[in-house]
């Protein structure tokens, strides 16, 4: 059995895409994951399948979504492992031991390349950073999230795929969700 971490963007974010917590565990478990959890109400869920290909896990999840909700809704999916590894990886621990609620991890549908960063002025953007490893976007947002001029470069480039933030709390949080 393999424990998967789902982030579903945009879910209950104003009055658009409501989905209650209680009615995706249930609509997660009738599609067969157990040891179903959810954390916080922003459509982070940590799952236990057979099935260890995150990427067929997402499919089945947002498909799951579409028919009992009527929403597509993106669907990013990371094994414990990846997300261990997420963690361990963080070129950034001043930053997130600092202030772990302006330090951000973009988990990308696909992975985008080093060249997507390079659009990103540096200079435009500082003292705010973004580093770009093994897929996985690591956000220094220094001032805060809101009127970020790194939110609003990545906003402009989009990174020409999916992603979904959730700040550094929130990763271990769903880490020691999936270890329990």
């Amino acid at each position: 059995m393999t424990t998967h971490i789902v982030l579903l963007r945009g879910i209950n974010v104003g009055k658009h895409n409501r989905i209650a917590m209680a009615e995706l565990r249930s609509m997660l478990t009738n599609l067969g994951y157990t040891a179903v959890s959810t954390l916080l109400n922003s459509g982070n869920a940590v799952v236990t399948t057979p099935v260890n290909d995150p990427s067929a896990v997402a499919l089945s999840i947002h498909e799951g979504i579409k028919e009992k909700f009527g929403l597509s809704i993106v669907t990013i999916v990371r094994s414990k492992a990846q997300i261990q590894r997420v963690i361990e990886r963080n070129p950034m621990p001043a930053e997130a031991e600092q202030s772990p609620k302006f330090f951000h991890v973009g988990f990308c549908e696909s992975a985008p390349t080093n060249d997507a960063l390079d659009v990103v002025d540096k200079e435009k953007i500082a003292p705010n950073k973004a580093v770009l490893d093994e897929g996985t976007l690591y956000l220094w947002f220094a001032n805060g999230l809101h009127d970020s001029s790194l939110a609003r470069a990545l906003s402009t480039h989009k990174l020409d795929r999916n992603v979904t933030m959730r700040n550094w709390n929130t990763v271990q949080k769903l880490l020691d969700t999936a270890e329990n």
